[in-house]
């Protein structure tokens, strides 16, 4: 007995199913775009718009497959550099060693002082001055220094360039986001050429809810970094984090604030709340040879 209620068809393989159609309320949507969009290597798997693509092709190495564990818990590529990130606290190619202090030596010498009449212990002490030695050792292996930093304040809207203070080491000096940020508050990190991740050390954790999302100027707009994986989870991380990419093929450079550099922003696009102002120290871009 068939279950196929239309007439005329009697087999399954009859069937015409209209992929265009949206059949959200049956939990399949998109179907056809997805599909149309992959090559081989590519995943299919259920996210917020139920049907999402995750790409093949990521980073260098050895890659696995890892299911975020926080937000909503959705899988991403990582490779071998992250374990080694994880492992060591370094990030990708770069390397910071601690700062290694050599104690101060104190030296101290009792003197006798000469009389007719025979010598006897002095009550003056020859102090001979500390040496205080000190040295930092510090390697950067694949960071290399910020080329622009801008700050941008929509309200304004105002840039503030920061490009100084992301080179040095001055704690919290790098205005992440506003005091009270807004939808298209932004911060924008820029070098000479095309790049692959950006290195940042965030000083003050922000805490709040709103939303960060990274772009890129093609030529003609802003649009959004495929496969982007930032440990800053939008500068609400401290200490030293990464924010990676893949490279954009029409990746162009663009004028900010007088400078014309290959820029990616990371900009406000949902705000509902801040109780901590985020604050960066220091940034390092990181280029693939």
């Amino acid at each position: 007995m068939s279950w196929l209620t239309k007439a005329g068809i009697s087999k399954l393989s009859e069937l015409e199913i209209d992929a265009d159609k949206d059949w959200q309320a049956r939990e399949i949507r998109n179907l056809k775009a997805i599909v149309a969009g992959m090559v081989e290597g590519d995943i299919a798997y259920r996210g917020p718009d139920v049907l999402e693509k995750l790409s093949g092709a990521y980073g260098v190495g050895y890659n696995f497959l890892h299911m975020q564990n926080t937000g909503a818990f959705m899988p991403e590529w990582r490779d071998i550099q992250d374990i080694v990130a994880y492992l060591s606290g370094a990030v990708n190619r770069m390397i910071a060693l601690p700062r290694l202090l050599i104690p101060m030596a104190s030296c101290g010498v009792v003197t006798a002082e000469g009389h007719s009449g025979g010598g006897h212990a002095a009550g003056n002490a020859l102090s001979i001055p500390m040496p205080a030695v000190s040295q930092a050792l510090a390697a950067q292996v694949g960071g290399n220094a910020v080329a622009g930093a801008r700050a941008y304040d929509h309200s304004g809207p105002t840039y503030t360039d920061e490009t100084t203070e992301a080179n040095n080491a001055d704690a919290n000096d790098m205005t992440l986001l506003p005091a009270t940020p807004a939808v298209n508050d932004a911060y924008y990190f820029g070098y000479a050429s095309v790049w692959d991740w950006l290195t940042l050390n965030v000083g003050t954790a922000g805490a709040g809810t709103w939303t960060l999302t990274w772009e890129y100027w093609n030529g003609s707009s802003w649009v959004v970094l495929s496969e982007v994986h930032d440990t800053s989870n939008g500068f609400r991380v401290s200490g030293m984090n990464s924010v990676k990419f893949n490279r954009p093929g029409d990746w162009a450079n663009r004028d900010v604030d007088g400078t014309t550099l290959y820029w990616i922003r990371g900009r406000v696009t949902n705000y509902s709340s801040v109780t901590t102002q985020p604050l960066g120290t220091q940034a390092w871009i990181g280029v693939w040879p």
